[in-house]
């Protein structure tokens, strides 16, 4: 791209890449303004927030080529604000290429890109300021393992896609912070893909369930040391439901977990990523009084008087 300078000519091919994928869904009677959504796979399925399609069971999906279609609510998860559209029409945009979110680190450079205010497929610029935020929800939920980026995400902007500048999609841009100056929010790529796999092939997403209360915590370094620990961090059980599937496994309060099917853990986010699908089980590692314990699991569904 002659006369651009080389993170110019990085955004603008990234920008480039993803935008066809990018669609602007607004409710079929005109409810609930506008959203985004990224094309998700080969079969025209869109991936958005859940707010974005709240109360609705077709939306109106325009293309960057200026075509619009109907789109069909297949699925819309409140828990984790996810949901897929399926597109009706014979004219499909292109799928978004999906990276891995887990490899994400703060400093890299991102794109967010979407319909801000209804002003249509509009790229910002930013880096990855953080990882593993919570945020509150308005109904007074959480979401956890959070991205959190500096690019300008504005209402519009939700469900629209968190992009690296290979073209590769890393999150599902969900939220801003009112009054908070440059603070924007993604639901990390791998949580939203295995999601969407579950509300396309079955119209609900499963919550995997602990029954604990649980914190981070940092690793005296001698345990890590005298142990090989992966890591310098672990979550720390604070308490346990009775009853519970952490309960009936023999997990108890102050139990310190390192490690869930064998990968490291450092967040109460990240333990329920990692617990695999409800009905199988969850291998854990655990440290009681210093002293390494491996626990199984199993995965059982979030009660829905909890959710």
């Amino acid at each position: 791209m002659a006369g651009m300078d080389p993170l110019s000519e990085a955004t603008t091919r990234a920008a480039e890449m993803v935008g066809p994928a990018v669609v602007q869904i607004v409710h079929g009677s005109g409810r609930g303004g506008m959203g985004s959504g990224v094309v998700w796979d080969g079969d025209g399925h869109v991936l958005t927030n859940a707010h974005v399609v709240r109360g609705a069971d077709a939306v109106e999906v325009a293309s960057p080529d200026g075509s619009r279609q109907t789109g069909l609510v297949v699925g819309a998860d409140g828990v984790y604000d996810l949901a897929v559209v399926r597109l009706t029409g014979a004219r499909r945009p292109p799928q978004a290429t999906f990276g891995d979110s887990d490899e994400l680190r703060p400093g890299q450079a991102v794109l967010a890109l979407g319909n801000p205010y209804g002003l249509s497929w509009t790229v910002t610029f930013g880096v990855v300021s953080a990882l593993e935020r919570v945020l509150s929800t308005p109904e007074g939920g959480e979401l956890d393992g959070m991205v959190q980026t500096d690019a300008a995400i504005n209402p519009g902007n939700s469900g629209g896609p968190l992009a690296l500048l290979d073209g590769s999609v890393i999150g599902i841009t969900t939220a801003m912070l009112a009054g908070g100056q440059g603070l924007g929010f993604a639901i990390p790529a791998n949580t939203a893909v295995a999601v969407a796999s579950e509300l396309r092939d079955h119209g609900r997403a499963s919550h995997p369930w602990m029954g604990i209360l649980a914190q981070a915590e940092a690793l005296p370094p001698v345990w890590k040391d005298l142990m090989d620990l992966p890591a310098d961090r672990g979550v720390l059980i604070t308490e346990v439901a009775p009853g519970g599937p952490a309960a009936r496994a023999g997990l108890t309060r102050f139990d310190l977990i390192v490690a869930v099917n064998g990968r490291t853990v450092g967040t109460p986010g990240a333990v329920r990523r990692s617990l695999g699908a409800v009905g199988g089980v969850a291998r854990l590692r655990v440290l009681r009084g210093g002293e390494p314990l491996e626990v199984a699991m199993p995965v059982q569904e979030r009660p829905r008087s909890r959710r």
